[in-house]
């Protein structure tokens, strides 16, 4: 499997139907996820640290590849992911809000797996538009 058929696989099978499977199938069994301020190491970390929890607060994801560029063992994603919020994050209750998510990711690879990924996403943005001062600022604001 070529490079960019992997990184698509990881947003259409991992991230939008969340299939674990899929991600032992495209990731090295030591590799490293890198998000902000936290590594999980190993695909079991990943999965049970990170993805179960991500699968219980964002539901309904569609997620888009907007750039893509690589190299010899390297891959650059610009994406775009959309969902919509279940609740338990930071305690903001659920109002079934469909958020809007972006990112970049730089991924290496290892026999055609992902080795390691880095990954910054907008999650300030995510929760601004889960503020419920931002529905109390556009109710004032209303004429």
């Amino acid at each position: 499997m070529n490079k960019k058929a992997v990184v698509e696989k990881w947003f259409n099978e991992v991230f939008t139907k969340g299939d674990v499977n899929s991600l032992r199938e495209i990731t090295a069994p030591d590799f490293i996820g890198h998000v902000p301020n936290h590594a999980f190491e190993g695909q079991d970390a990943f999965i049970h640290e990170f993805m179960e929890w991500f699968r219980e607060v964002f539901v309904d994801d569609e997620w888009v590849i907007n750039d893509y560029l690589e190299s010899e063992d390297q891959a650059a994603v610009r994406y775009t992911g959309h969902m919509t919020y279940k609740g338990g994050w930071f305690g903001i209750p659920s109002t079934d809000q469909r958020v809007t998510e972006t990112g970049m990711m730089m991924i290496n690879f290892e026999n055609g797996l992902i080795k390691e990924f880095w990954c910054e996403m907008s999650d300030l943005h995510v929760l601004d538009q889960l503020s419920p001062l931002n529905e109390a600022f556009k109710e004032k604001a209303r004429p």
